[in-house]
């Protein structure tokens, strides 16, 4: 509570924070972004960039709706319908597995479930009750929602979140919002550029649904999903009120303190190498500068998104970027959400480099160039037996495996996350491979 009234809507530091924000929309081209910072009471800084011309637009937001999955199995946790020590399988008995899996492992992400696997190849591996972050383990929460509610995941999710927090544009339904109006499109980054399209709407086979990533909602209907940690779990503040029906005397308390504490502290160490983080209930854990931080971002194919709470400061802040450039821009804006931070501790915002960004996309784009011209120089200049097996069969397999070798990173994320890196993985493997057809044939054919 140290700082709870220590921000008004014309503190100096915002000034500062929106000067930070314009510089960096500039310096690293986005094409679409908006930012909200809420208190318990009402949104203090709001605003919209390029493309977003609206924060009644609606975004995908990523993994950041994972804390909102895990609200509605703490909810159903205190109506005494499930148990966080429960074996998954009470529920949902066709996802069995040699060793337990609890609903609490699965909101912790101690599951022992492969990064990158899928509602239908999931497995247990080496990593079972150790930290690693799988879309699968929210997504099997919202099955048990459905299996436990009797009600679709969107159904549960409209009736209990949305409705009662007044967030009227939101939906967990990402075929149903596909093609509205309010959404803002996304973009892919292609060699530097960014090209605006659809995002891929996941199928029944995909990566994550919208239990682990694929919720749509507005800057402003997020503030005040934001706005309820900042009051203890209930629909507080006046903006909620005025959309919602409740008055201050009356809100609706949607999740216990309790509960959001738990949804905080009951969690387990990431095993980071940098920082000393932990993970709870769809929220990431830290003391940052003397403070606790409690964040999540969210990627989807053509967007991100990141959301920080600090309690001690009663301030809650969203980020929302209609564009995913995933080696680059992606990272950078991790440095941007600290920075954010530190300038609302009161300390200057730094200065920003404004051709870090050009230059991290043209030495990708000189790699880039390196890989495939090794191909053609391969095609062109190789004709002797074992340079040509070299050349033509083990260099274009190392090219079709290493990111999952070497990176721990299977081609098909790749292609949906790096979209122009894949491009240029599987261009080089074809030419290789051509190559080595063609000398196969003169060879064989030709030189007879």
């Amino acid at each position: 509570m140290l700082f709870a009234t220590s921000f008004t809507q014309n503190d100096s530091r915002f000034s500062q924070f929106t000067e930070y924000l314009d510089e960096i929309n500039k310096a690293y081209h986005i094409p679409g972004m908006a930012l909200v910072i809420t208190n318990p009471d009402e949104t203090l800084l709001e605003k919209a960039y390029g493309q977003c011309t609206s924060l009644d637009q609606l975004f995908y937001i990523g993994s950041m709706s994972k804390s909102y999955t895990a609200v509605c199995i703490m909810q159903l946790v205190e109506k005494g319908l499930v148990k966080l020590e429960d074996d998954i399988s009470l529920y949902l008995p066709d996802y069995k597995f040699s060793k337990p899996v609890t609903i609490l492992s699965l909101l912790n992400q101690t599951s022992g479930f492969d990064t990158h696997a899928k509602l239908h190849n999931v497995k247990q591996k080496d990593s079972y009750g150790h930290y690693e972050y799988a879309n699968v383990n929210y997504d099997l929460l919202g099955k048990i929602i459905e299996a436990v509610s009797g009600q679709t995941y969107e159904d549960y999710i409209q009736q209990n979140l949305f409705d009662p927090l007044g967030m009227d544009d939101s939906r967990a339904n990402a075929w149903a919002v596909k093609d509205s109006p309010k959404l803002l499109l996304g973009n892919r980054n292609y060699f530097g550029f960014f090209k605006q399209g659809q995002t891929d709407i996941p199928t029944e086979k995909s990566w994550f649904h919208e239990p682990a990533g694929y919720i749509a909602t507005s800057p402003h209907n997020h503030a005040k999903y934001l706005r309820m940690y900042l009051n203890d779990g209930k629909t507080g503040g006046s903006e909620n009120s005025e959309n919602s029906g409740n008055s201050e005397n009356s809100a609706a308390q949607i999740l216990s303190p309790e509960s959001i504490q738990k949804m905080w502290f009951k969690n387990v160490s990431e095993e980071s190498k940098q920082f000393d983080l932990y993970y709870g209930m769809g929220w990431n854990y830290m003391n940052w500068q003397g403070q606790p931080m409690f964040f999540h971002g969210g990627q989807v194919e053509n967007g991100i998104t990141f959301q920080y709470i600090l309690p001690d400061k009663k301030l809650a802040v969203c980020f929302m970027i209609n564009a995913s450039d995933y080696l680059v821009m992606n990272n950078l804006m991790n440095n941007v959400v600290f920075d954010s931070v530190n300038i609302l501790n009161g300390e200057e915002a730094p200065l920003i480099n404004h051709t870090k960004c050009f230059l991290l996309h043209l030495a990708l784009n000189a790699l880039y160039l390196v890989m495939m011209g090794l191909s053609v120089f391969f095609l062109i200049k190789v004709r002797k037996v074992i340079p040509c097996i070299i050349c033509f069969l083990v260099w274009p397999l190392f090219l079709l495996t290493f990111t999952k070798l070497l990176l721990s990173t299977p081609l098909w994320v790749v292609r949906l996350f790096v979209p122009d890196f894949y491009g240029v993985i599987i261009a080089s493997a074809v030419i290789a491979f051509a190559g080595g057809l063609i000398r196969l044939l003169q060879k064989f054919i030709f030189d007879k």
